[in-house]
């Protein structure tokens, strides 16, 4: 009896989750195919270009193939200058920022040598002032 109820629990939850889910969410949903009066007879009703997962978002060829080899080499180049360009810029703003950060480094190692400074004086004040008033 406990296992009756459970295998119901199980195939009610499952059909619960099937329809949260409209059919064009599930893997096996296939739009351009069209079911005829036999289940067997399989026949497309339009082309659907789909891309898998993995290649979603992908960009596509640009069709380079029509393109003399001359255009699409300097094409490349000038892309390849721009990046080593962007690449520079990127490594003098490192050296900068790297310089930046010694120099920081520096400052606060000042900064937090004077506030320890500062607590051991406000340290000795107290005992000081305790000692004056017994």
């Amino acid at each position: 009896m406990v296992i009756f109820f459970i295998l119901l629990v199980l195939i009610l939850a499952a059909l619960i989750l099937i329809s949260l889910f409209s059919p064009q969410k599930l893997p096996w949903y296939r739009p351009h195919l069209n079911f005829k009066t036999s289940e067997f007879e399989l026949s497309e009703r339009r082309s659907v270009s789909r891309q898998s997962a993995g290649m979603e978002g992908a960009v596509e060829p640009e069709g380079d193939f029509n393109i003399p080899l001359e255009e699409n080499v300097a094409r490349l180049e000038n892309i390849l200058n721009e990046k080593n360009r962007f690449i520079e810029r990127l490594q003098r703003e490192l050296a900068a920022e790297k310089g930046h950060r010694t120099e920081f480094e520096k400052v606060k190692a000042i900064l937090d040598d004077e506030i320890k400074n500062l607590r051991s004086q406000n340290k000795e004040l107290k005992v000081q002032k305790g000692d004056g008033n017994e």
